[in-house]
């Protein structure tokens, strides 16, 4: 009759006046081993509710000072008692006070005179609606900490996301800086060359000038003397022009690549030209080594495109083939070429240097991972590259290496970027 029902697990209270309903309640009750609370009226009965928090209440309805109804009404009024199952025992079996009592927040209904087994096969199967009532609050209750504690954790690793993806742009644009940094003082110190060389020049063309004229203020002017001075001023004026020119050359490279680089504007321009000027202002840095950096192919290629993010593409990669290709003292050969092809514009950028193991090559691309850290690698010079090629040109880039035989990096940027017509 219990069924699978633990009763020992349980406590009733069990609220009527009439001492013989009471017995017969808690005889049926007790054998069961359920503990058991009486109280005799709705008054004791709501106080003993609220302080004992039993798992059901049976109340009778008719009682003298407060009836059932009531009862049961602040019974659900009261927050501490609301949860607790209510079942009514009573002698009125009119549908009306039935659904009267169900309206005041009962769950069941018993009528007088009570039959034991009713009784237990009722409160059997409101406990078991109690218990997975329970159950089912405890569940919703972890349910919503742990949604509350992922939404936490998905709020702070949003935010620390963020943080580290501006953190992550600001270390970029600070390597794009220092490239153009690393720019700047090569082509400084390689125009300090030519400008010495004018000012000396220069300053040798001064003084023969006023030994010159000295020497004409004293009627002295003799062949001989009017020939050093014509030799002297031309062939320091030829020193001095070739000097300027070369310097104007550096600084026209170095400010169209620069500017070119630090304002990323879309323009027209033909690869190749432009791809000299890069490599003239990249000179400065393999004066002072062996190596060697090439440029071929299609003259007559044309693009309108940023011709600023292309330059930071070249740089980068003659700048981690300078780091990571070869030994100090080393010479080695760099070459880019640039061609026409079915996909758009291919440009192949290859070193003769150490080549990339099998296993390194999956990462090469990834922020922050150099095996040259001790060189003054960061680490974002292939990420700034890869993330140039195909975000901002919308393109592809492969590698082909092998240890001991450079690398090769296959770049493509798609057609739509060129000016010229493709269905040759």
């Amino acid at each position: 009759m219990s069924g699978d029902i633990d009763f020992r697990n349980y406590t009733l209270l069990i609220i009527d006046d009439n001492p013989n309903n009471l017995g017969v309640a808690v005889s049926a009750l007790e054998s069961f081993g359920a503990t058991i609370l009486v109280s005799r009226s709705g008054e004791s009965g709501l106080q003993r509710a609220a302080y004992a928090q039993p798992n059901i209440i049976l109340l009778d309805v008719l009682m003298p000072d407060i009836d059932g109804f009531e009862t049961c009404r602040r019974l659900k009024a009261n927050p501490k008692t609301e949860p607790i199952p209510v079942i009514f025992m009573t002698a009125l079996t009119s549908n009306n006070d039935k659904v009267k009592g169900l309206e005041v927040g009962a769950v069941d209904y018993v009528t007088k005179p009570i039959y034991v087994d009713e009784l237990l096969a009722r409160v059997k199967v409101h406990l078991q609606l109690y218990a997975l009532n329970q159950t089912l609050q405890t569940q919703n209750n972890q349910l919503k900490a742990e949604i509350e504690q992922r939404i936490t954790t998905e709020k702070t690793l949003t935010e620390t996301i963020d943080q580290l993806k501006n953190t992550q742009s600001q270390l970029i644009e600070s390597e794009k800086m220092a490239a153009l940094g690393n720019l700047v003082a090569g082509v400084a110190h390689e125009i300090s060359t030519p400008i010495g060389t004018s000012i000396t020049a220069a300053s040798t063309l001064a003084d023969e000038t006023q030994t010159f004229l000295k020497a004409v203020e004293q009627g002295q002017v003799k062949r001989s003397v009017f020939s050093r001075y014509i030799h002297v001023a031309k062939s320091s004026s030829k020193l001095v022009l070739s000097n300027l020119h070369r310097a104007g050359d550096l600084v026209r490279s170095f400010k169209l690549v620069a500017v070119d680089q630090s304002h990323q504007e879309q323009r027209e321009f033909n690869v190749k030209s432009y791809l000299q000027e890069v490599v003239n202002s990249l000179r400065p840095q393999l004066k002072n080594s062996k190596h060697q950096l090439l440029l071929t192919g299609d003259d007559s290629l044309v693009i309108t495109s940023y011709p600023g993010l292309l330059a930071q593409i070249v740089t980068n990669l003659v700048t981690n083939s300078l780091t990571h290709a070869y030994q100090p003292s080393e010479p080695g050969l760099m070459q880019m070429d640039i061609q026409k092809g079915f996909q758009g514009l291919q440009l192949t950028y290859s070193d003769d240097g150490c080549g990339i193991p099998p296993e390194k090559q999956r990462k090469i691309f990834e922020p922050f991972y150099t095996t040259a850290r001790d060189r003054g690698g960061t680490g974002l010079g292939l990420h700034i590259v890869y993330n140039l090629v195909t975000q901002s040109f919308s393109g592809k880039i492969k590698v082909d290496s092998q240890a001991g035989k450079g690398t090769k990096f296959l770049i493509s940027l798609p057609q739509e970027l060129l000016k010229s017509d493709f269905s040759c």
